[in-house]
């Protein structure tokens, strides 16, 4: 299978200071990755391993590109998985429940209800609630809702573009198949340049957001150290200790 589209190259315009490791070339690699895997069937990663293993430039680069824009999302699991301290794990599990739902957090709720972060009432709460029997109900103030929906959108990344892919395929009418996999990877990539170029800003965004309200959000509630003696206790035990004679 040919390597379909991947040029190289630099773009400084997608490259904001807030976000030094991403470039918008990073990101198109990761689209492609996922989305010619979808295309091919599971094909294309095979193809992009085997081709890695033999040192073929491209997929180096392509890997290495892709990867960059994994790490990014895995900070926002690992500064989830942070909020551990006893008045933390509310949102904790909160966060995790949003981040493993298959649906955005879109649902508002009529009339007044209680925020299940603040305890404060509040009209038009986005409900998080988790589908289930035992499920317990989760309200958050509408405040919050610009925080979770860009956390979902990073947990769930690579679900999103697999599902446009799916998308501009049964919109194509396209079936796939192994002999056709490059052309349509490549008018893959002609069609929707403008798309991935939206979704890399929206990432930008929602990675400086999250990241930001997540690291504050942990510092406000970080565990202090407790079991260090006052100085005036010090003091006094140093005026009470005997001296050598």
């Amino acid at each position: 299978m040919a390597r379909c589209i991947y040029e190289t190259g630099t773009d400084e315009h997608f490259r904001p200071p807030h976000v030094p490791m991403m470039s918008f070339e990073d990101f198109q690699a990761y689209s492609q990755v996922k989305a010619y895997d979808v295309i091919s069937s599971g094909h294309f990663r095979r193809h992009l391993a085997a081709s890695r293993e033999n040192g073929d430039q491209w997929a180096v680069l392509m890997y290495n590109r892709q990867n960059k824009v994994s790490n990014r999302v895995r900070e926002v699991f690992a500064l989830v998985a942070q909020l551990s301290t006893p008045k933390s794990l509310h949102m904790q599990k909160i966060c995790k429940d949003v981040m493993s739902c298959a649906q955005p957090p879109i649902k508002v709720l009529t009339g007044e209800s209680v925020c299940s972060l603040t305890g404060v009432k509040a009209e038009h709460c986005i409900d998080l609630t988790r589908a289930g029997k035992n499920s317990r109900e989760v309200f958050v103030h509408p405040r919050f809702w610009h925080f979770f929906v860009l956390l979902w959108f990073c947990a769930k990344l690579e679900y999103v573009i697999r599902a446009c892919t799916k998308q501009w395929l049964e919109a194509r009418k396209i079936t796939p198949v192994p002999e056709r996999y490059t052309t349509i990877c490549e008018e893959f990539t002609e069609d929707n340049t403008g798309f991935n170029e939206q979704l890399f800003r929206v990432l930008e965004r929602a990675l400086q957001y999250t990241t930001l309200s997540l690291k504050i959000y942990r510092d406000k509630y970080a565990l202090q150290p407790v079991l260090c003696a006052p100085e005036e206790y010090i003091a006094q035990r140093d005026d009470a200790e005997p001296t050598d004679t």
